[in-house]
């Protein structure tokens, strides 16, 4: 009786503190420090970095890849149109592109400069930034080889863009700079910022509510696209070094010593989350609320799901997961339909993730876990915001 009952208050603390969110370690089988992270789904996501580094997973992190991006150079920036096409920047002002989720990418751009951040609205039609050149901060579109030299730039490294829309976008960099398009580059104007700090990233929800971050704890924040910027307090002074805009009320940044804050009143106030790493961490991006990744250095991957505890929507389908216990392969029977089914170790960490049950009507899936170590998990079973638990063990 002790030991049902001590399991079952192990059990809740478990999913209680996985339904809260936490931030886990996932391994990113490099040691490379990486610059920048995206992801096209819930489990499909891409990280590149130091020394031609490109990794990908298919099973949101449980296990990460080695991606060829058939280059030896640094890459700073990494975004994606869709889930298959995409696009990274970096030294030797290259830009590679994929159209195969990451299964090859072909070279694009080729110069001198080092190129921070891109943005691209379309697979034709985009931005890159970077270091600066003859003067300027670097700002191009290689598809219309249309380079940008404005006197608002000069002497200042561009390190941050991004669009809302085809047509409106704005860049961050040194000394506070901000500029704006609204005619997809054709001009651009100088913002006041307030601020002389570096400006390292900058995002958009929506053509008028932004945040950038930058060092020395900086945070600005508009709501009207930027004829105004304020500056509501970070509470640190460590450098801030990328956002992910989730929805309008729930933004992350990350920085330097592990450092990750939260806002969920759309930045107005901030609140350290605990990373569990003191690596400086370079970006940051998920999918909603839900699943999302911070990359740092020395292949740092750290990973967050969840924002509500698991027991507000629970159901009791008629689920059996057998053989329990097992050696690794398992069988979930259900009549009910399945969206998502996900898989926890004792400690929190998520080990499998899968939500392809969506489109099928099979009642009968089969798991395999053979390559974790023995031990107690706990599945979680969505049936859409529903959520039913089940405990196996792998003997």
């Amino acid at each position: 009786m002790k030991k049902l009952l001590f399991l079952t208050k192990l059990f809740s603390v478990i999913f209680c503190t996985a339904g809260f969110a936490q931030w886990t370690n996932q391994s990113s089988g490099t040691v490379q420090h990486l610059k920048s992270i995206y992801a096209t789904g819930t489990s499909n996501v891409f990280a590149s970095g130091n020394n031609g580094t490109g990794i990908k997973t298919t099973n949101s992190g449980v296990s990460w890849t080695s991606m060829s991006l058939g280059s030896s150079l640094t890459h700073y920036s990494l975004r994606f149109i869709n889930s298959t096409t995409g696009f990274t920047v970096g030294d030797g002002q290259e830009i590679l592109k994929t159209t195969s989720s990451g299964g090859s990418w072909t070279n694009i751009g080729i110069g001198t400069t080092s190129l921070y951040d891109c943005y691209f609205t379309s697979s034709s039609s985009g931005w890159v930034a970077g270091d600066i050149e003859v003067g300027y901060g670097f700002l191009y579109n290689p598809f219309t080889f249309n380079l940008i030299q404005i006197p608002a730039n000069a002497n200042k490294v561009l390190r941050g863009i991004y669009f809302a829309g085809s047509t409106t976008g704005w860049v961050v960099g040194d000394g506070g700079l901000i500029i704006k398009t609204t005619n997809n580059g054709t001009s651009w104007t100088q913002q006041t910022s307030g601020s002389t700090n570096q400006l390292n990233k900058i995002m958009f929800i929506d053509a008028n509510n932004g945040i950038v971050v930058g060092n020395a704890g900086t945070i600005l924040k508009t709501i009207n696209g930027g004829t105004s910027w304020a500056s509501p307090s970070s509470g640190t002074i460590q450098n801030l070094n990328a956002i992910y805009y989730a929805d309008a009320s729930n933004v992350w940044v990350c920085g330097n010593n592990g450092i990750i804050l939260r806002s969920s009143d759309g930045g107005l106030t901030w609140t350290a989350e605990t990373s569990g790493t003191t690596e400086i961490l370079n970006a940051i991006h998920g999918i909603g609320v839900s699943d999302i990744w911070a990359c740092g250095n020395n292949g740092k991957i750290i990973y967050r799901s969840g924002t509500a505890p698991v027991f507000e929507t629970p159901f009791s389908p008629n689920v059996s997961v057998y053989p329990n216990p097992g050696s690794g392969i398992f069988i979930i029977n259900n009549n009910v339909h399945i969206s998502l089914i996900e898989i926890y170790s004792m400690l929190g960490d998520k080990i499998y993730s899968s939500d392809h049950f969506q489109t099928n009507t099979s009642s009968r899936f089969q798991i395999d876990l053979s390559n974790q170590p023995k031990g107690i998990y706990f599945v979680k079973i969505y049936n859409g915001d529903k959520i039913h638990t089940e405990k196996i063990v792998i003997q």
